[in-house]
């Protein structure tokens, strides 16, 4: 069985120490670890040159099979450019950003994470990267925490269709 988990620190929830000392007790059972930069450095102290070498020294760190990094460029709040990275077996996998506006980001990267899992299924953690980051960037468009979009609509998005949504 393939286990994940999705960093998510929140530090309304607890402290950057206790957070690090429960994850990283959770860390062996894991193979598959979603996080972002910040939260890498938080919660486990690591750092790099780039979001590349965070996951790699996170996952060296932890003997993990996959860490993916989501990405997001916030120049408006109300406009983003999003994307995320993989490394996995020592490659880094990289997929296309996305140009979001912004209606609401609850929710974002637990789509990104529901997404890649759904995608990667099957072993393919670049079909997993493609389809989690564009799960999310449609995601940015619906207003709460869930996203109501369709496995059609994601692929339409793969294949160039633009992030307006037919309902």
């Amino acid at each position: 069985m393939t286990t994940s988990i999705d960093l998510n620190y929140r530090g309304t929830l607890w402290t950057t120490a206790e957070a690090g000392k429960w994850m990283s007790e959770f860390m062996p059972l894991c193979d598959v670890l979603i996080t972002t930069e910040e939260d890498a450095e938080k919660v486990f102290g690591i750092t790099g040159k780039d979001y590349e070498e965070v996951a790699a020294r996170t996952a060296e760190k932890f003997k993990l099979k996959t860490v993916a990094i989501t990405l997001r460029d916030n120049p408006l709040v109300w406009k983003n450019s999003w994307t995320a990275i993989a490394w996995h077996a020592g490659k880094i996998h990289r997929t296309k950003s996305y140009e979001v506006e912004i209606v609401d980001r609850l929710g974002a990267g637990d789509s990104f994470a529901a997404g890649y899992i759904h995608a990667a299924l099957d072993g393919d953690v670049q079909q997993g990267l493609d389809f989690g980051v564009a799960a999310s960037a449609i995601k940015h468009s619906i207003p709460g925490d869930f996203n109501w979009v369709t496995r059609e609509e994601v692929e339409t998005l793969l294949k160039g269709g633009g992030l307006r949504i037919s309902r």
